[in-house]
């Protein structure tokens, strides 16, 4: 199986290590604006998994993903210390429309993966701008907090990150949207009071700005949960993993990119399931794709671009 990363700089770079070092792909192909970092990057990581078996990786240009089967769409201004992911929105929204419609001509066969802050905004432009059906487009930040989510209970619960079963739904932002009535611990459910609950989804909300505080930027759990995420797409058997992925009434909702839980396997989004949640929880769900909706379409008036939004009252239909 074959990768391509566009944009290597300190994410698009950890992603590459962590693909190649994996060993589970072929080839990697890494593509940057600035053509020496790109092999830079390269040589680097080839450097790094010399010793066993990995994948081949390289340089290389969007003409080099014509058979690809993913492209990771990792370009643009990273997060800075005191931003938002939605303060990247301007600056990144151009940037990410132009890429998704070059790699779509490509590589016409590949599933675009969106990383680029702020990420469920950015898989909507990257959905419009390309043209793809929503099976073959999705974006990585629903997993990456269900992660730290997962992390945060173990350490409150004694556990390890591995015995905690847990998602996070929503935006890969301030409208995030932690799943307490679905967490395991060791296969049982937890029972959280308000106030737990209300002190967990505030240190989630927290947790990268105090890593990019100190650090300047995020790059591992990125790399990580790409890697998790990348293996369920190219999945034999269907695997359930949340993602930001473009809905078509699931949930109530339509034309709009949220974390959801995303079934993927054979190289593209085969659905999404629709879980039972609590109404409070639903309701935070609705909240977020419809803030999200408006975000797209003001990225996408300012673009230029075809909408396909229809209307914001179509994102979250009346009650009747």
């Amino acid at each position: 199986m074959k990768v391509g990363i566009v944009g290597v700089g300190k994410v698009g770079g950890t992603i590459a290590f962590a693909l190649a070092e994996d060993g589970f792909w072929d080839e990697l192909v890494l593509v940057d604006v600035v053509k020496d970092l790109a092999w830079a990057q390269a040589e680097d990581i080839r450097g790094g998994v010399a010793d066993h078996r990995g994948s081949h990786v390289r340089a290389g240009t969007l003409d080099d993903l014509g058979d690809a089967d993913a492209v990771l769409i990792a370009a643009g201004q990273g997060r800075k210390p005191g931003m938002t992911r939605l303060d990247l929105l301007h600056a990144n929204s151009g940037l990410v429309a132009d890429t998704a419609k070059d790699v779509a001509k490509a590589a016409p066969r590949a599933t675009l993966v969106v990383l680029t802050n702020p990420v469920d905004v950015m898989t909507s432009v990257a959905w419009d701008a390309s043209g793809l059906p929503r099976e073959r487009v999705l974006g990585s930040g629903a997993l990456l907090d269900s992660f730290r989510l997962r992390c945060l209970l173990a350490d409150r619960l004694g556990a390890i990150p591995s015995e905690v079963h847990a998602t996070v739904l929503g935006e890969h932002g301030e409208r995030a949207v932690p799943v307490f009535s679905r967490v395991t611990v060791r296969g049982k459910p937890v029972d959280f009071a308000p106030k737990e609950r209300d002190a967990v989804q505030a240190e989630l909300k927290g947790l990268a700005a105090k890593v990019i505080e100190v650090k300047g930027g995020t790059a591992f759990a990125p790399a990580g949960a790409t890697n998790a995420l990348l293996r369920g797409l190219m999945a034999a058997d269907p695997v359930v993993l949340p993602a930001s992925v473009v809905l078509a009434g699931e949930y109530g909702l339509q034309d709009v990119a949220v974390g959801v839980p995303a079934v993927l396997g054979h190289g593209r989004v085969l659905g999404v399931e629709e879980w039972p949640l609590l109404p409070e929880e639903l309701d935070a769900l609705r909240a977020a794709a419809k803030d999200l909706g408006k975000f797209a379409e003001d990225a996408e008036v300012l673009l230029g671009l075809a909408v396909r939004h229809t209307t914001l009252e179509k994102i979250v239909p009346p009650k009747t």
